[in-house]
Parts: C-alpha cells; sequence; structure tokens
C-alpha cells in the first residue's frame, strides 16, 4: 500500500489490511466499455475551451446524426441540443483559465444505464501559469461540504471555489434541479480530480450522482477524504453511483502528489497499454497490484498521461481537426469519417491548430521527482569510473611506455568524453533562437515572437524537450545611463526577457539534455546603443569581496549595470515568470541564463549573482560573450560554482572572432586587465553548425583550442 493510503472498502476501514478485497462482482458489472469511451470523448471535447463550435461539438459528440454513429450510441444516451452550457472564469489573472461543459442528457434506450440529467465535464490542467499554479498548490485545506475532518489539495479546492455559483446557476439553467436530475461527471488530469470535488458538493445539496468515469486523476485529499468518498462513490448500498478512475500504463500522475498526507480513493479500470480494447483491471485505489500502484515510483513516466486507449485518437493531448471540431462544431466521429470517405480534401496542417495554452499539459508536477537529478548523478558516476580506469591503467604501464604528455593527453580526452555528454546541436540552437529574439527589445510582438519560437509541440525548443509555457513571458527595457546615447537617444539602454519553461518528457532529464522538469529562462541583449559600448570599455577590475570566490573581481561596466539597473528588474521579473531563489511548491529554484555578445558577458555574471541569491543556475549558454571578471571570478565559475555537473556553463566561439578574448587575459604577456578565461567552449571552425570542437581544458595557460588557437 502506497505511503499514506488507507483504502475504504465497502464502508469499512481497513487499517490493518495487507491488501483490500476484491472489488465485488456487481460494482465490476456497473463499468461498461461503451460508457467510458462516451465520458472520455467528453472529457477531450473540453480542451477545446470557449471557442465558437464548442455548443455543436458537444451536442454532435452525443447525438447521431445521418451516416454517422455518435460516441455516446454504445452508452445509449444523447445530448440534447440546444441544452449545452459553458463555465468559463478566469483564475490569477488569466483569463480561460477555469473551463467546463455541462450538458443535458437522456436515455435512448429504456435499457440504457444513463437516466435522464446532466453531464459535467471539467477540462484539465492547459499549458498556463494558471493551471500551473493551482496544481502545485499542494497544501491539505478544510473547507469540504459536510466532510467533516477531510483535507483537500488547495489549488483543486479553490479552482472549484472559482466556478461554484456558476455551474449552480448553468445546472437550474438547463432545468436540472435536486431530487429531479442525475449528475454525471467526467474531466482528464486535474479536471477529473475537481470533478470529483463536483460530485461531493452536489451529492450534499441534493443531487444523485450517476455511474461516471474520470481519467488520470491525481490525488485530492487525505485519508478522512478517501475515507468518506469510498463510502459514497465506491461501495454497494450507497446513494450515488460509482465513479471510476480510468488509468493507463505507467502514468505518474494517479499516483501524485506523492505526499504521504494525500491517499487515494476509488475504483480503478487500469489499461494496461495503448492496445487494451477493455480494462485490464478493476481493482481498488492504492493496492499494491492494483494499476500504476504495481510500479515503483523511479518506473513511473507523465508520458502515458496523454495517452488513454478509450480517448478519441487515443489521448487526450492530441487534437485531430481541431479547427473542425472546435470552431466548425464537428464530432470526433464526423472528422474521422469525412477523413476516411474524402482523404485528398483533408489537409491537418493547413487547418488551425490548437494554441499552447488551450491544450492538455503534457507537463507536469509528477516530472519534478528526480529525473534530473538521476541523470546528473549517473554522468557524474560514469565519469569517476572512467577516470579512476585511466589513472589506474596509468599506475600500471611501465613508465618507457607511458610518457608524461600521454598521460596529460589521456586526462584530457577523457575530460573531453564526459563534456560531450553536456553538449548537443538542439539545445544550443533553442538558447541561440531565444538570445536573438532579444535583439527585438521591448517591441510588441517580442512576446508572441518568444512563444512561437518555443511551442512544446514544435520548432527550435521542441527538439530540445522544452517549451515556453504560455503567459509567463516577461519583456523588460532598463533605463540606464540613456544620456550616454545621445545624439541617437535610446531611454531603455538595457533589455532582458524571462519566461517559464517546461521539459515535455523525462526522456529529455538524461545526458545530453539534463532538462530539469521545469525552469525559468533569463535572456539579456547584447550591445545594441553608444551606451553599451561605453560600459564594455569600462573594464578597471573591482573586487567581489566574496569570501568563498577569494580575490574574485569583476569588470566595473558590467558590475554596476548589474548592480544599479538589473538585478531588482530581474529578480522581479523571475519572480512573475514562476521562480524564486527560496524552495517552494508553487515555483521553482531552477534558472537557464543566455546572451549573445555583451549579453553573454552579463549572462556569465548573473550566473555568479543568481546562484548567490539561491536559484539553482542550470547548464547555460553564453554565446560569444567577454569574460565579466579576473581569473579568480571566472576560474571559481568554471571549476566551484556548479559541483552537481560536469560542466558549469558552455561558451560558444566562432572563427576569428575577437569579442570572447576582448579585453586580453591575465595570460596575455602585455595584459595589465587580467580578465580570467572560458574553461569549456563550443567552437564553431566554419559554418557548418554539425561540426563544432569541444574545448575543456584546465590548464588555461596552455590551450591552443577553439577561439585560443
Amino acid at each position: 500500500i502506497e505511503e499514506g493510503m488507507l483504502p475504504f472498502v465497502t464502508g469499512l476501514l481497513a487499517k490493518k489490511a495487507a491488501a483490500p478485497p476484491p472489488v465485488p462482482a456487481a460494482i465490476k458489472k456497473l463499468y461498461s466499455e461503451d460508457s467510458v469511451r462516451a465520458f472520455a470523448a467528453l472529457a477531450k471535447i473540453s480542451f477545446c475551451g470557449p471557442l465558437p463550435g464548442i455548443y455543436a461539438a458537444v451536442a454532435e459528440t452525443c447525438t447521431d446524426n445521418e451516416g454517422v454513429v455518435s460516441d455516446c450510441t454504445g452508452a445509449q444516451f444523447k445530448v440534447m441540443p440546444g441544452f449545452v452550457r459553458t463555465i468559463d472564469d478566469s483564475d490569477l489573472g488569466i483569463p480561460d483559465s477555469i473551463f467546463g461543459i455541462i450538458a443535458k442528457i437522456e436515455p435512448t434506450s429504456e435499457t440504457s444505464d444513463i437516466k435522464s440529467g446532466a453531464i459535467i465535464s471539467i477540462r484539465g490542467s492547459v499549458d498556463n501559469n494558471g493551471n500551473s499554479i493551482r496544481d502545485k498548490e499542494t497544501t491539505l485545506v478544510d473547507g469540504l461540504e459536510g466532510c467533516k475532518g477531510c483535507k483537500v489539495h488547495q489549488g483543486y479546492h479553490e479552482s472549484y471555489n472559482k466556478f461554484e455559483a456558476s455551474l449552480q446557476m448553468q445546472l437550474e439553467g438547463i432545468g436540472c434541479q435536486p431530487g429531479a436530475c442525475t449528475i454525471y461527471v467526467t474531466g482528464h488530469g486535474s479536471g477529473a480530480s475537481v470533478a470529483s470535488l463536483v460530485a461531493w458538493e452536489l451529492s450534499e445539496v441534493g443531487y444523485t450522482i450517476g455511474t461516471s468515469y474520470i481519467f488520470a486523476p491525481p490525488k485530492m485529499g487525505d485519508s478522512t477524504f478517501s475515507e468518506k468518498m469510498n463510502k459514497k462513490f465506491a461501495a454497494t448500498g450507497s446513494d450515488h453511483g460509482v465513479i471510476f478512475s480510468v488509468s493507463h500504463g505507467k502514468d505518474s500522475l494517479v499516483r501524485w502528489p506523492f505526499d504521504a498526507n494525500f491517499a487515494s480513493w476509488g475504483i480503478q479500470a487500469y489499461y494496461a497499454d495503448d492496445s487494451a480494447t477493455k480494462a485490464t483491471q478493476i481493482c481498488y485505489s492504492g493496492s499494491s497490484d492494483c494499476s500504476v500502484w504495481q510500479y515503483t515510483k523511479e518506473e513511473l513516466s507523465s508520458v502515458d498521461t496523454c495517452d488513454c486507449p478509450v480517448a478519441p485518437d487515443h489521448g487526450f493531448c492530441n487534437f485531430i481537426g481541431f479547427e473542425a471540431q472546435c470552431y466548425g462544431g464537428w464530432s470526433h466521429n464526423t472528422v474521422s469519417d469525412f477523413k476516411k470517405m474524402y482523404p485528398e480534401l483533408w489537409n491537418e496542417s493547413a487547418g488551425v491548430q490548437q494554441p499552447d495554452d488551450m491544450a492538455a499539459a503534457n507537463w507536469y508536477p509528477a516530472e519534478g521527482d528526480g529525473e534530473q537529478a538521476k541523470a546528473l548523478a549517473k554522468s557524474n558516476n560514469d565519469a569517476a569510473a572512467a577516470q579512476s580506469t585511466m589513472k589506474s591503467g596509468a599506475k600500471t604501464t611501465p613508465a618507457p611506455a607511458m610518457s608524461t604528455n600521454s598521460v596529460d593527453n589521456a586526462a584530457k580526452q577523457a575530460s573531453s568524453q564526459v563534456a560531450a555528454e553536456y553538449y548537443n546541436l538542439n539545445t544550443l540552437k533553442a538558447f541561440a533562437a531565444l538570445a536573438k529574439l532579444s535583439y527585438c527589445g521591448a517591441s510588441s510582438g517580442v512576446v508572441k515572437a518568444i512563444q512561437a519560437t518555443c511551442s512544446t509541440n514544435q520548432g527550435l525548443c521542441a527538439d530540445a524537450g522544452f517549451g515556453v509555457v504560455p503567459n509567463t513571458v516577461v519583456s523588460q527595457g532598463v533605463e540606464y545611463e540613456s544620456q550616454l546615447t545621445q545624439p541617437y537617444y535610446m531611454a531603455e539602454t538595457l533589455y532582458f526577457f524571462t519566461a517559464l519553461i517546461r521539459r515535455t518528457n523525462s526522456t529529455y532529464a538524461a545526458a545530453p539534455y539534463f532538462m530539469p522538469s521545469e525552469a525559468c529562462v533569463l535572456v539579456f541583449r547584447g550591445t545594441n546603443n553608444l551606451q553599451n559600448t561605453d560600459m564594455n570599455k569600462d573594464v578597471t577590475m573591482v573586487p567581489l569581496n566574496d569570501p568563498d570566490c577569494k580575490g574574485c573581481e569583476a569588470s566595473n561596466g558590467t558590475l554596476n549595470a548589474w548592480i544599479e539597473a538589473l538585478e531588482a528588474p530581474v529578480m522581479a521579473a523571475l519572480k512573475t515568470s514562476g521562480c524564486s531563489p527560496t524552495a517552494a511548491k508553487e515555483t521553482s529554484q531552477n534558472v537557464f541564463i543566455a546572451g549573445h555578445s555583451m549579453g553573454g558577458t552579463m549572462a556569465t555574471l548573473a550566473m555568479y549573482m543568481l546562484r548567490k541569491k539561491g536559484f539553482n543556475v542550470q547548464l547555460s549558454w553564453s554565446m560569444e560573450g567577454g569574460r565579466p571578471g579576473n581569473m579568480a571570478l571566472m576560474s571559481y565559475l568554471n571549476n566551484k560554482a556548479f559541483p552537481q555537473r560536469k560542466v558549469p556553463f558552455w561558451q560558444t566561439t566562432h572563427l576569428n572572432d575577437m569579442i570572447p578574448r576582448t579585453g586580453e587575459s591575465a595570460l596575455s604577456q602585455n595584459s595589465s586587465k587580467l580578465f580570467g578565461r572560458d574553461e569549456y567552449e563550443v567552437h564553431f571552425n566554419n559554418s557548418d553548425a554539425t561540426k563544432h570542437v569541444l574545448c575543456t581544458d584546465d590548464d588555461e595557460a596552455s590551450s591552443r583550442c577553439g577561439i585560443y588557437q
């Protein structure tokens, strides 16, 4: 039994049972493969959101038309046209964050299990920051009507409170009154959990809840809540129908939150894989041999959250015919039939595509449990083993056979092999694209450009395994020494942007990506005006007075710009995007930093500054940037600041580019400026991006690699 899970079955609190008894045959008989597919279709169509076709699409999903069999035909019920309503509310300042469907339904046969009433479909989390914050608000709180001692997920409870009054009004509007109207609920992901709250609350005001199906619901509350939900919606002899929770594969969301204070409830209908045509198991949630509980937490994945063999097109996250359904009001079956009959007329890519902030989120907080940490630990262990093997070989080889140079070369080769695990061209292209967009400045289109470049579904960032969360981009111009731009006056001499990004799946946690589940990006613009040029020339070294970074000094121009102009707005922007230097459930401590030219110089200094404030600085990119400080500072950044990975950050360089070597380093015979060097360099000798050299020399003085050749 999972931590914190005390299954309550058939009204009995089995505190000491090793496992609950089998699900009674009477309950298993209630499960209908036809009904689960109908409910899945209505759960999925909610991801249209408040688009013009939603009303017709809901009605057509459950109404037979000439030549088209509806998704609800087998379940023997239909939606009454003209009696479809929606719930559409903003949350945390983001429009349409809460969305749901209410439809009046009627049985189409005397043998139907569905009674006259209404079905409520609550949309699950979409890719916006409002839903993200609600997902992560996992504090257990009181306040559930008629559930004494119950504690529930704070974020989902607050979401329900936002639309409770609207829900009651819409039910009355379609003539659905307590005692005379049976309520059915459905939803996917967080929508499934909120739907279970809807069922509880409506049952408390006199509605009867009919046998329903929810899909991949996260845990909703504590053991008291679990006990009472089971007595009401998972037991024989109840006045209400059973609410079946449908799960699939190794879905991590069903077991999330992994907090011992949360408990699972209900009856699982489990489908082992995409090819399953009927439920593999019907069992009690939390049983060690039931559904996803038969796997260790490490074996779970969010990849299976989207997929489901009973959903249209076998999934909730992929919409075939989004424009036809959500704008045109077609059902999934109508789209499928049209594609078969007129393949020459169907062009999916030519139609309106589903926006990222309306699609079912393919990331969940369950992704955040250690995938990147495991990948980094494996890389570090492999590197240690390789170095140990190399040293062992050197000790056992006779001295004449292995010269000092041979040992040095072997060490460099081992170091280069380790560094190669941290580089891939897709990631560089993604961050280079973001760095280039910074030259748009605070223009009106830059936010949309960033979002379009970093879609989770396609493009450069998707190829690198991440995407920007809609509504999290902060574009910020900063006034600083603006008078120096005369005669070409520019008020906002500095520019940066921040955004929240998410890994698309756990595959990208491993080498060579090492993507965390969630992070912010911070991107600085490069030299753009006369103030920037003067700032770059102010290379007097200023002590940082940091006992952890002994002897560290930074370039006066770059340092002053950070302290006087950038630090406060950068911190505020990161907070707005969803990142904080202190650990919290609703925010991330992870931050990637990037920039080109002067932006790369500032990015390198920001790595030091934000790490000191408590951020977990990720594998970042200075693209043809300068060095912000002396040998001590650069050595600290390269060798001490980021011990969790073998490559602290990458400097990218190109043939004959002088900026990464301006001003002269302490290793130059004529230098009085004493700049340090970047030790980890991706160098391109020509314009073929597939041909690169990784420079990882620890001995800066002897380096002849890359830009130092």
